[in-house]
């Protein structure tokens, strides 16, 4: 696949109305608790937010922490200068990266990794600027279950199963995404790059690290109506993120 470009500038003032200050609901209900829990950070401790789009992250970090967030979007580090504290930089994140020599506790990657082309290269960039015994945290859109266009809800009436659909899984994949679908020419496109479990994997070994966690999160959301037990059932069954938990070795 060429490179593409994957800044998220043209799409800075629909995403920032997303997630606001404190994120949207899976952010404060599941991604944050459960990140800030895995991680672990205590006072004195250092982490790179490597993709932290307008530093939403950042705003949920106990007090003591060094913090450095970069992302390759422009407006979006302008607005994370402007809504929290710490250190944000615009960078690629699987470029060279230019921390000065900076060795950080933990780094991340939250719901950022697959809107980047060459995820291999930032998980080593991230790998690197960790000292020894430093974790690494990849959560992700669950790459089994939440491939855009390849995988669907699909409901069997004779079964009573709402069952979700799975067209590819294998490929990796380059999936344009509309920010705004229905608006036409108002709508930015970004892109979502998907690779299988067993590329994460590969990726986390080949950057010396290991992985000490997997979790798969779930909705805490209740459905009502005629359909609600099958919803509530698919909801427990199909994850909606994935957490890789790693240590550099």
């Amino acid at each position: 696949m060429a490179k593409i470009g994957t800044s998220w500038d043209d799409a800075e003032p629909w995403y920032s109305q997303c997630v606001g200050e404190k994120g949207h609901y899976y952010h404060q209900k599941i991604v944050i608790p459960n990140s800030l829990r895995l991680l672990d950070l205590k006072q004195g401790d250092s982490l790179l937010d490597l993709g932290c789009g307008q530093g939403v992250f950042a705003r949920h970090l106990p007090p003591g922490i060094e913090y450095c967030g970069i992302d390759n979007a422009k407006e979006l580090i302008r607005e994370a200068k402007n809504r929290g504290s710490g250190t944000f930089q615009v960078g690629d994140a699987a470029d060279k990266l230019d921390l000065a020599g900076a060795a950080f506790t933990n780094a991340c990657f939250i719901l950022s990794l697959q809107n980047m082309e060459r995820q291999d290269r930032a998980i080593d960039n991230a790998a690197r600027s960790l000292k020894e015994g430093g974790k690494l945290l990849l959560v992700l859109n669950h790459p089994c279950f939440r491939i855009p266009r390849q995988t669907h809800w699909g409901l069997d009436e004779a079964a009573k199963l709402r069952y979700r659909r799975l067209n590819a899984y294998m490929s990796p994949q380059r999936i344009p995404i509309q920010t705004h679908p229905g608006k036409g020419e108002k709508s930015q496109t970004t892109f979502s790059f998907h690779f299988p479990l067993s590329s994460y994997g590969k990726w986390i070994r080949e950057a010396q690290c290991s992985i000490l966690s997997i979790e798969e999160w779930c909705s805490d959301k209740k459905s009502s109506g005629a359909h609600a037990k099958m919803e509530d059932r698919a909801r427990r069954e199909f994850p909606l993120f994935l957490a890789l938990l790693a240590i550099k070795s």
